[in-house]
């Protein structure tokens, strides 16, 4: 988990926000291209602050991740078994 954390640090560093010297593009259209940049900021902060809630999960309850998984897949497999065992309109193959 620790792995996962850190792909998912280094995308949050990657993630482009636009600043001063990156507008130069968009510098053509003032209005239109101020509230795209905006936009694109405010996309940009929402990932970085979910990035670095997933870092946190994934570093500090890894484990817990993969117990959970494991109680899950183990209660799923009972359950089938069961329902297949009691179910009166199975047809033997």
């Amino acid at each position: 988990m620790d792995a996962a954390a850190n792909v998912v640090d280094q995308l949050k560093a990657a993630t482009p926000r636009f600043d001063g010297g990156n507008l130069a593009p968009v510098a053509g259209i003032p209005m239109i291209g101020l509230v795209f940049v905006g936009r694109l900021n405010d996309v940009a902060d929402t990932w970085a602050d979910c990035a670095e809630i997933l870092r946190g999960v994934l570093e500090k309850d890894g484990g817990k991740l993969f117990k959970v998984a494991e109680n899950y897949r183990a209660a799923n497999e009972r359950t089938v078994t069961a329902i297949e065992k009691t179910d009166p309109w199975k047809t033997a193959s």
